[in-house]
């Protein structure tokens, strides 16, 4: 399809155009550059982090603490990765700050730069403070805790939710060398028919169910 008259002359008169003898290597090179970019979209499983699938955090494995700290968790009948970790105010707010924070996380792995422990950094902690309160509106503004608990206005004002809750919802250790290896398969690796239940209990509980004694 023909370019419009208007547009090809402002190619021209920005000089977007190259000279054509370079036409066949710029043609090539944007191709190249074109062709990684969209290698690499499908290589990193970009489309995953459109979604609130908690398994989209651990595509990359240094994730791998969090995310089996939080399957073990209370919260994990309740809350995924995003109810956490995102803003909520409006949506264009939680897709900006998805793509800020992923692709800081992005530059810190690709130049494995990553520290033993991950700690979140201070957007990251007003983020996660404010979903807090949200999620526990009822818990923080009960008046009925001021009778039993000292100072617990100033304890949920001055200071974050976690310092007290020290546990919820990753634990206490949470390092890559403290934490065992997930059981639980991560679907984007993994076969379809892949199962954490090994063939021959499979075949044990099936015969059960057949040929009950």
């Amino acid at each position: 399809m023909a370019l419009p008259a208007n547009f090809k002359r402002f190619l021209f008169e920005k000089s977007l155009v190259p000279p054509r003898k370079w036409r066949p290597a710029a043609t090539f090179l944007v191709a190249v550059i074109a062709g990684l970019g969209f290698f690499l979209l499908d290589f990193s499983n970009a489309s995953s982090y459109l979604s609130d699938d908690p398994q989209a955090c651990v595509n990359c494995h240094i994730m791998q603490p969090q995310y089996i700290t939080w399957t073990h968790s209370s919260h994990r009948e309740v809350a995924h990765c995003n109810d956490c970790h995102v803003p909520h105010n409006n949506v264009a707010n939680k897709y900006f700050f998805k793509a800020k924070d992923g692709l800081y996380h992005a530059s810190v792995f690709t130049m494995r730069g990553e520290p033993e422990v991950i700690q979140a950094r201070p957007p990251s902690i007003e983020v996660i403070q404010n979903n807090c309160i949200r999620c526990h509106q009822d818990q923080v503004t009960d008046a009925k805790m001021e009778a039993f608990l000292a100072d617990h206005t100033a304890n949920r004002t001055d200071r974050t939710c976690w310092e007290c809750h020290r546990d919820v919802p990753h634990g206490r250790v949470r390092s890559l060398s403290s934490v065992g290896a997930q059981i639980e398969p991560i679907r984007e690796y993994s076969a379809e028919d892949l199962s954490v239940i090994p063939k021959w209990l499979q075949e044990s509980m099936q015969s059960q169910k057949t040929n009950p004694k």
